[in-house]
C-alpha cells in the first residue's frame, strides 16, 4: 500500500528530526571532547610548570620504562647529553647514568625491584663517583579502575645535607674528645695546686725557705700551664663558634715573621736553641695578620718545646707554584708517622712533654689547621725520629673568599 504524501511529509520531517537531533548531540560530543582535551592539556602544562619551578628533577614513565615527561631539572642533575633525551625508551638513559654511579649493580637492581614490585613506593640514596649524593624517590601511578599506567620519579640532590651530616658527626665527636682532654687536663693542674697550697697553709712557718721556693716555683709553672691550656681553648672555642673573622689583608710576611721569631726568642735562649730567619727575597701574601701570627707562634712554640739545649730552629719563606710556602725546621726529637696522622684532631693521646718536660694542651695545631683552612691552604708536616721535624703551610696567590 503506497503512502501518501502527507505520511512521506511526516517520515522525512521526523528523519529530518532525528539527523539535526543526532548532530547536535554529535556537536555536543566533540565540544565536550574538545573541553575535556583542552582540560587535559591545561592539567599537563600546570604540571610540567609546576615540575619545572622545583630544584627537584621530575620522570614520568610507563609500565615498560618507556619516558612519557622529564623536566629540565633531570637532565641537568644526571648529567644527561641531548642524543639520551631524545632516545624515549629510556634505555640509553639508564646505562647512562648507571655508569655515574657508585655501585652500577645496586642501582639496577633498585630498578629491576620496582619492576617487579609495581605497588610499592620506593625511597634510596644513589651515591655518584663525582661525590654528589642524589636521593630519588618513586610512586606507581594507578587508574580508578586498578590499570598500572607507570610511574613517577623525583630527584633532589642531598649531597649539602650528607656532607653537613658528616661534619656533625665528626663535631660531635671532636666535643667529646675535647671534653675529655678538658676533664682530664683541667684536673691535673688543680690538684697539683690544691696539693701545694694545702702544704704552704698548713707547714709554711715549718718549712725552709728553699723548699717555699721550690714549692711557689711549682705553682706559679702550673698556673702558667693552666692558664694556656684556658687560653688555646677559648681561641679554639672562638674560632668554632666563628666569631675570630677571617680579614686578609696584602702584605709583607717577612716582617711578621721576624716579629713572631724575635717574640720567641727568649723562650728558645733559655734552651740554648738557635732561633733563625735567613730570606733575601721578600715574600708578600694575602693573609690575616692574627691567624698568620697564631700559626707561627704555635709551630715555632712547638719546635722550641721538643729541640733539645743547644738545638737549632729555621724559619723560611718560599714562593712555589702560585703558593706562598713556609717552613719551621728543627733538629729536635723527630715524631713518628702514626702520631703525624693524629696531629691535626682530637685525640688525648697528641700532647707530649716536651724535652725539657714542658706540658702542651693539644690544640696548638688544631688552630694552625683551622687557621691555614681559613686561607684556603694546606699544612704537612715531615719528620724523622731522633733527627727533627719540618712543618710547612702554604698560602694561595688567590685570596680565600
Amino acid at each position: 500500500m503506497k503512502k501518501t504524501s502527507e505520511e512521506l511529509s511526516a517520515e522525512l520531517k521526523d528523519l529530518q528530526q532525528k539527523y539535526f537531533d543526532l548532530e547536535k548531540k554529535y556537536t555536543e560530543e566533540v565540544n565536550s571532547h574538545k573541553a575535556t582535551e583542552e582540560e587535559l592539556r591545561l592539567r599537563l602544562m600546570f604540571f610540567e610548570g609546576i615540575a619545572n619551578s622545583t630544584f627537584d628533577g621530575f620522570l614520568v614513565v610507563d609500565p615498560s620504562g618507556k619516558k612519557i615527561l622529564q623536566t629540565q631539572r633531570t637532565i641537568e642533575l644526571w648529567k644527561i647529553p641531548q642524543e639520551v633525551v631524545a632516545d624515549l625508551s629510556g634505555h640509553k638513559q639508564v646505562a647512562h647514568i648507571m655508569y655515574m654511579t657508585v655501585d652500577p649493580q645496586k642501582f639496577i637492581a633498585e630498578i629491576q625491584y620496582q619492576m617487579e614490585h609495581i605497588e610499592e613506593k620506593r625511597l634510596d640514596e644513589v651515591e655518584l663517583i663525582d661525590g654528589t649524593v642524589m636521593e630519588r624517590y618513586s610512586s606507581p601511578v594507578f587508574g580508578a579502575d586498578g590499570t598500572h599506567y607507570g610511574r613517577i620519579y623525583t630527584f633532589h640532590d642531598i649531597t649539602d645535607r650528607k656532607n653537613f651530616e658528616k661534619q656533625l658527626i665528626q663535631l660531635n665527636s671532636d666535643k667529646d674528645r675535647f671534653i675529655s682532654i678538658l676533664a682530664h687536663d683541667l684536673r691535673s693542674p688543680f690538684n697539683s695546686l690544691l696539693g701545694l697550697t694545702e702544704l704552704l697553709s698548713v707547714k709554711l712557718q715549718e718549712l725552709p725557705p728553699e723548699e717555699i721556693k721550690t714549692i711557689v716555683t711549682s705553682i706559679n709553672n702550673t698556673a702558667q700551664k693552666t692558664f694556656t691550656l684556658l687560653e688555646d681553648t677559648l681561641l679554639w672555642a672562638s674560632v668554632q663558634s666563628q666569631k675570630i673573622t677571617y680579614s686578609p689583608v696584602f702584605t709583607n710576611i717577612d716582617d711578621i715573621i721576624k716579629e713572631v721569631t724575635e717574640i720567641l726568642e727568649p723562650v728558645a735562649q733559655f734552651k740554648n736553641i738557635t732561633l733563625e730567619y735567613d730570606s733575601t727575597d721578600e715574600h708578600q701574601a694575602s693573609i690575616d695578620i692574627y691567624m698568620f701570627k697564631a700559626i707561627l707562634r704555635n709551630l715555632i712554640s712547638n719546635a722550641i718545646k721538643f729541640t733539645n739545649q743547644l738545638g737549632r730552629i729555621k724559619i723560611s719563606a718560599s714562593h712555589i707554584d702560585s703558593n706562598t710556602i713556609v717552613q719551621v725546621e728543627d733538629n729536635g726529637v723527630g715524631i713518628e708517622q702514626e702520631v703525624i696522622d693524629k696531629l691535626f684532631s682530637f685525640y688525648p693521646s697528641n700532647s707530649s712533654k716536651g724535652t725539657a718536660n714542658e706540658a702542651g694542651t693539644g690544640l696548638g695545631l688544631m688552630l694552625c689547621k683551622d687557621f691555614v683552612d681559613k686561607h684556603s691552604g694546606k699544612i704537612w708536616i715531615e719528620s724523622t725520629l731522633g733527627k727533627g721535624t719540618i712543618v710547612s703551610f702554604s698560602i694561595p696567590d688567590q685570596p680565600a673568599c
